[in-house]
């Protein structure tokens, strides 16, 4: 979670975590991060996991080919580690658009089920009541577009009207005082507050249509989140045939429905 010390420049480089933006609400800048979704992105446009055995599964979804990646969310301390990672499967041969729209809809997804499992004890000890936290939702977004737009923090920044260091204290002690943990927001859409900084050209404080051009795709047409979270291993050591059904349960090909096994 973060605090009121993180709007603090660090030295030598000038970069603050947190920051109030015009546009976007409040921003965490370490979740905007473009790596995690470009690690998802770049499984999705190989078609390629990041283990052998899921690479060599025979799987189909709606009848046509398709592929099996895992990927999640997570973080850990105190011993105690929070993960969101599963199996998921995609069709072949997508256009880039598709891949695009699966992509912001997988991670959309993991995020989801990360923020829940922030508020689910034991894991609550370790997040510290930061589950569904006024940033949160609103960053991963910020950082899915770093990573398929190849848009760099500093114009992001700008993109979303990041206001000066003394606007973000007073937005801060003055909406906030007690920090976010009064200000759950469980949608993509940001938190606003009133500023007294408007950024040049700026008229009203609307999410930045460029954050907002790619169309989460829709469960269970081009792509599935397991019913099992994970494949049953039985399936991918013995390269048993599968098809995957929208609802995401796993059958063998030309057999009866079989709900895949959540493993370890």
């Amino acid at each position: 979670m973060t605090d009121r010390a993180d709007i603090e420049p660090t030295q030598p480089t000038g970069w603050r975590r947190l920051s109030y933006t015009y546009h976007c609400g409040w921003v965490d800048w370490g979740h905007a991060l473009p790596d995690g979704a470009l690690g998802l992105l770049n499984k999705l446009k190989g078609q390629t996991a990041d283990n052998g055995l899921l690479n060599s599964v025979d799987v189909t979804l709606n009848g046509k080919p398709a592929f099996v990646i895992g990927y999640g969310q997570e973080m850990g301390a105190l011993g105690v580690r929070v993960s969101s990672r599963r199996h998921w499967v995609i069709q072949k041969g997508l256009s880039q658009a598709e891949l695009e729209s699966v992509g912001l809809a997988i991670y959309l997804s993991a995020s989801f089920d990360f923020e829940k499992l922030q508020g689910t004890f034991p894991f609550s000890l370790v997040s510290g009541g930061s589950s569904f936290s006024t940033e949160d939702l609103v960053s991963n977004v910020i950082g899915f577009y770093s990573a398929a737009r190849a848009i760099s923090q500093d114009r992001m920044r700008r993109l979303c009207g990041e206001v000066p260091v003394d606007e973000s204290y007073r937005i801060w002690d003055e909406h906030t005082p007690d920090g976010f943990s009064g200000y759950q927001n469980r949608t993509t859409a940001p938190t606003l507050f009133p500023t007294q900084y408007v950024p040049a050209g700026a008229e009203n404080p609307v999410f930045p249509s460029a954050l907002s051009s790619i169309k989460p795709a829709r469960q269970g047409e081009t792509w599935a989140r397991l019913k099992g979270r994970f494949l049953d291993p039985g399936f991918v050591n013995g390269r048993v045939p599968i098809e995957v059904l929208p609802d995401g349960s796993v059958r063998v090909r030309n057999g009866n429905a079989r709900p895949s096994r959540v493993t370890p």
